[in-house]
């Protein structure tokens, strides 16, 4: 029975014992929060039915909650947070002070033990095994023998001997079929890390899969490799929302962002200098402030919408929109050696054109590298009426929050349009109208608005359901294949 001051900080304490027998299988479930190290450690051994010796110089509180947690994993973890560690001793577990460990250590016998590695190779062990020697043992290599030379103390060499003949394992097959990356780009990948002769990579295009022949050690590697590189590329949605503003008397400079940016909560600053001269102004508004602008825009001006288009791009590739046409123009070009002269007719795109590249951010902001280019054609008579073409462009990078809308003002332009202006009634009569009518070119300036708003897309929850049906396929290959060992391995026998 636990004490009446460990229950009142200790808020549940459960253990999920999956074996009757103390194993590294055996798991647990703790929640304890400022909880006595030893009643905890206690708690554990009753539940566990293991035997436990704690030293007198392990003392503290520990917060921790932790759900099926093998066993070892769970005392590592709880010792860890105060400097303890354990040792296992004929069955019993030991828990010490880092400083009693290295005494007890520095007056222990060592031993040396060669091990001879049958497949792999000791390089490739090597690091392993450094991390699991104590502060006086020592791991040695005969490369060219691929023998391993261990000196430490008989516990640790135990578990050195352990993990050397868990690790090495003949060369075996093993399939990881890939869900979102491209199988070749993953063998050339691990063709990098893999030496040729340390491995086999083979590619299956139709299952989209790799198939690699290694040692367990190097197959462990590339299951790692292969979680890392095997993930859905994040996307963005483009919103973008292009409008065209006419600019009377009162606003011939265009909109004043200034006056809006303290009554709608714009954020930015407005005024840059654009890379072929002008001003261009950019700044981002939230999700709330976004359709109050519009109708503000729409209210004091005439404004009309010119496109509203919506794109999806791969986190940290370009995007390109373009609202315009493409405007052809001739070629010429003569043959040195025949002096005959070609004529090609190209295009070239003139409007609204914007490349955007976003970039997700770790805490759900999006980095928007934006430039807009506004380009009109024109044909110059004086050169036999050939294509000329105005363009203002700018570059801008900005970072807003999930949702949120970049505006991009002061691209204006002057455009000229023919008016007509008659007589009521009598302009509408055929050939007399002529008499009651005339034409004007008038001159017009306008203002493009560029709204633009990045959308994280969350993945399909069926690309998860995917995973799960590819572990459970790549679980029946294996149980295939070993129905198919044992087979063979009885025909062997009957011949």
């Amino acid at each position: 029975m636990l004490k009446k001051g460990f229950l009142a900080t200790l808020i549940v304490l459960t253990f999920l014992i999956t074996s009757t027998v103390f194993s590294a299988e055996t798991s647990v479930s703790i929640d304890a929060e400022n909880a006595d190290i030893i009643s905890v450690l206690k708690s554990i051994a009753g539940q566990a039915e293991i035997n436990i010796v704690i030293s007198k110089s392990v003392t503290g509180t520990v917060s921790l909650k932790l759900k099926d947690v093998p066993l070892l994993k769970a005392l590592e973890s709880i010792l860890k947070s105060n400097n303890y560690l354990y040792l296992k001793d004929d069955g019993i577990i030991n828990v010490y002070s880092y400083e009693e460990l290295k005494q007890q250590e520095r007056f222990s016998k060592t031993m040396t033990r060669v091990y001879t590695l049958r497949h792999a190779d000791v390089a490739d062990l090597h690091r392993a095994l450094l991390s699991m020697k104590s502060a006086r043992g020592r791991i040695e290599l005969n490369e060219k023998a691929n023998q391993i030379i261990v000196t430490d103390t008989q516990e640790k060499i135990e578990e050195i001997e352990i993990a050397i003949q868990r690790l090495d394992q003949k060369e075996i097959l093993k399939k990881f079929r890939l869900l979102f990356a491209d199988a070749s780009n993953i063998k050339t990948k691990l063709e990098q890390v893999i030496p040729k002769k340390k491995g086999e990579i083979f590619v299956d295009e139709r299952t989209n899969s790799i198939v690699v022949k290694a040692t367990a050690v190097i197959l462990d590697n590339v299951d790692e490799l292969d979680s890392g590189w095997d993930v859905e590329s994040k996307q963005v949605l483009i919103e973008a929302k292009i409008l065209q503003v006419t600019l009377d008397n009162n606003k011939k400079t265009g909109i004043d962002w200034q006056y809006l940016k303290g009554k709608y909560d714009l954020q930015g600053n407005f005024t840059q200098a654009l890379t072929t001269g002008g001003i261009f102004q950019v700044g981002a508004i939230s999700r709330r402030s976004h359709q109050a602008i519009l109708e503000a825009l729409e209210a004091t001006s005439d404004t009309d919408v010119l496109s509203a288009p919506r794109i999806v791009v791969m986190d940290s590739k370009e995007a390109s929109i373009l609202v315009g046409s493409s405007e052809p123009y001739l070629v010429q070009q003569k043959d040195t050696d025949t002096g005959i002269i070609t004529t090609e007719t190209k295009f070239i795109d003139v409007g609204i054109k914007l490349e955007v590249t976003p970039t997700i951010t770790e805490d759900g902001f999006v980095i928007m590298t934006i430039h807009p280019e506004v380009s009109s054609a024109r044909r110059v008579a004086e050169v036999d009426n050939a294509l000329a073409v105005d363009t203002t462009e700018a570059d801008t990078t900005m970072m807003v929050r999930d949702g949120d809308t970049i505006i991009l003002g002061g691209l204006i332009k002057d455009t000229q349009k023919q008016v007509t202006n008659k007589i009521p009634f009598l302009g509408n009569i055929p050939f007399l109208g002529l008499f009651f009518r005339n034409n004007e070119i008038e001159d017009i300036k306008t203002e493009l608005i560029v709204f633009i708003t990045p959308h994280i897309l969350i993945p399909d929850i069926q690309n998860e359901n995917l995973k799960i049906e590819a572990l459970r396929i790549e679980e029946l290959t294996k149980r295939q294949m070993r129905v198919h060992e044992h087979i063979d391995a009885y025909l062997s026998e009957q011949e």
